[in-house]
């Protein structure tokens, strides 16, 4: 997007979707608007709204699981991972698949570690559900 005006932008991007309605970057072009006008609101309740839709948009569930991150909602992000991951488990394992897989793992390990250091009486220690998030992305 190279248009300076996000707002506007969100709206050429819906007009294309509504002839194109099938284009995954398009839709993925509209949440990313989104969230550079800093309309988080908006732009969770449009992620939501899409991959309830299509549960294969699974570019969308990064981003989105991305926002909920950035937000400090941990629980919302490791929900959006723990589904993709889910969905990604009954899907034939091919290099997309497994390159998701990874990236949802890794993204997992660092929402439960950054979770854990939000406590004021956080200490380094070891966090059992991000170090197995890690070994089951390097398993793959």
């Amino acid at each position: 997007m190279d248009i300076q005006e996000p707002e506007q932008a969100i709206e050429y991007y819906e007009k294309a979707l509504q002839r194109q309605s099938e284009d995954t970057v398009l839709v993925r072009e509209v949440g990313k608007a989104l969230v550079m006008t800093h309309d988080y609101s908006r732009a969770v309740k449009y992620y939501e709204t899409q991959i309830n839709q299509d549960e294969r948009l699974l570019d969308l569930r990064q981003d989105l699981a991305e926002l909920y991150f950035k937000l400090k909602a941990f629980e919302d992000a490791k929900r959006i991972l723990i589904e993709a991951l889910k969905y990604l488990n009954t899907q034939p394992a091919n290099l997309e698949v497994k390159s998701k897989n990874v990236q949802y793992l890794l993204l997992y390990a660092k929402v439960n570690l950054e979770e854990d250091m939000q406590y004021s009486d956080w200490k380094f220690k070891e966090n059992a559900v991000a170090r197995q998030s890690l070994i089951e992305a390097r398993a793959l």
